[in-house]
């Protein structure tokens, strides 16, 4: 256990020392800013972490990155409605 340790250790310092973790925040940064990348990236994993086929898993990722963009819709719909509704009741 202790060997493992170490070799993480020492994989950790050179990845910090590359600037590997600041690179992987910006281009996470970038993903997380768009629902569809987001929702693709996430289902990806979870789906492979449960084990799903690889190949299934990203047919079914991209699915879902596509419908995630219809389900925006649909939440900005509710939100206007739900806005509109707050009006009517403060009046």
């Amino acid at each position: 256990m202790m060997l493992i340790a170490l070799i993480v250790m020492m994989l950790a310092t050179l990845a910090h020392h590359l600037g590997l973790p600041e690179a992987i925040a910006r281009v996470g940064l970038k993903v997380a800013k768009c629902p569809k990348c987001l929702s693709f990236w996430i289902a990806l994993l979870v789906l492979v972490f449960v084990g799903c086929n690889v190949f299934i898993a990203i047919g079914l990722s991209l699915i879902v990155a596509y419908l995630s963009f219809w389900f925006g819709l649909l939440l900005g719909w509710l939100n206007r409605k739900y806005d509109e509704l707050w009006q009517r009741l403060q009046r």
